[in-house]
């Protein structure tokens, strides 16, 4: 994308990733099906950076209460930036991963289980053979989502009540990528997906544990380069969701009661992340080691958003893909990828009553 220029509308035609398997539209021929408002219980499958993500949940289409939300690490992330390719022995660990959550969601009374993929199947040169892999299974091949639709999912996916009457940025920090999407009253939302994350960005500027000051500045440096190209118009809000961002909070307990970050709650984080391993931060914290090593470059992603917008206040929300994954099987069974960008407007519009 060029600097200066708005992001773009994602009503225009989205391009599909390469290998994933065409989507049929919904079954009722508009969006929504005749499922939408009966309670029904949802399986959804999350092929993310760090790990692969089991969430179900029973939803009407609007409200959504959580059954179980599992995960097993799978780091392909590390392995596509080391390699570009997700290689036999991960896929097989995915398909063992997919077979054990397809028990796990019949169990709790799932009829289906949706699979999406991110950021490292959309990268790996062998995506199409990974795919064909888990293809004829009963969970099918996963669908590889673009940049576009994991911001849009996200912007579905947000639990908390945000005020819709003004300008906002949605952004997803995830391990491989970053999507954004800025929402303006009354107009379509606007997506963009960054190849950077806090496991890509580790990997790049492979820092010690904790960093040194030095390479906390590679760390900034970086990121602004990644995000060089995020320009959006003014935003009153930026709300961040995702793991990396969820985690921050825990390093400033006060934050967690309203959700908000102020520069100075930022400073703390990154002063506590210099002074501490990653070890001592998952102890004191209740963060696993794995994670806990990634949050410096989730802190210097939010430093170089910040400097990106015209943002003052940072609010953490709890929803994600998976939560926006649900709504929309919900509310458009099979149809859901296509009905993406109405599913969003109308979830807006009728916040606004």
């Amino acid at each position: 994308m060029v600097a200066g220029k708005r992001l773009r509308s994602v009503h225009a035609a989205r391009p599909r990733s390469a290998g994933a398997p065409r989507t049929p539209k919904p079954r009722s021929g508009r969006v929504g099906s005749s499922r939408a408002g009966i309670p029904q219980v949802c399986a959804v499958v999350d092929i993310g950076s760090n790990s692969t993500h089991l969430y179900v949940a029973v939803s009407d289409g609007v409200r959504q209460e959580v059954i179980a939300d599992e995960s097993m690490p799978i780091e392909l992330g590390r392995l596509v930036e080391q390699d570009r390719a997700i290689g036999r022995k991960a896929t097989a660990a995915i398909s063992d991963a997919l077979s054990s959550f397809r028990s796990r969601a019949s169990t709790l009374g799932a009829e289906q289980m949706f699979v999406v993929a991110t950021e490292p199947f959309r990268r790996a040169r062998d995506q199409d053979g990974v795919l064909k892999a888990l293809q004829g299974a009963k969970f099918g091949a996963p669908v590889v989502l673009t940049h576009e639709e994991e911001g849009l999912l996200t912007v579905l996916g947000l639990q908390h009540g945000h005020d819709h009457s003004v300008p906002q940025l949605v952004v997803d920090i995830g391990g491989g990528s970053t999507e954004a999407v800025e929402l303006h009253p009354g107009e379509l939302p606007r997506a963009i997906g960054v190849s950077i994350g806090s496991a890509r960005l580790l990997a790049r500027v492979s820092y010690q544990d904790p960093p040194r000051a030095r390479e906390w500045q590679e760390l900034r440096r970086h990121a602004q380069i990644a995000l060089a190209d995020l320009t959006v118009a003014d935003v009153h809000r930026l709300i961040l969701v995702g793991g990396t961002a969820t985690r921050l909070l825990k390093l400033v307990p006060a934050t967690l009661i309203n959700r908000t970050i102020h520069r100075e709650d930022l400073a703390a984080m990154g002063e506590l992340l210099m002074a501490l391993t990653a070890k001592e931060i998952a102890e004191r914290f209740v963060i696993s080691q794995r994670r806990a090593r990634l949050l410096p470059a989730g802190i210097a992603i939010v430093e170089a958003l910040l400097q990106r917008t015209t943002a003052r206040i940072v609010t953490v929300d709890h929803g994600g893909i998976r939560e926006g994954l649900v709504v929309a099987v919900a509310r458009a069974g099979d149809g859901w990828r296509d009905a993406l960008p109405t599913l969003v407007m109308e979830t807006r519009s009728s916040s606004l009553h």
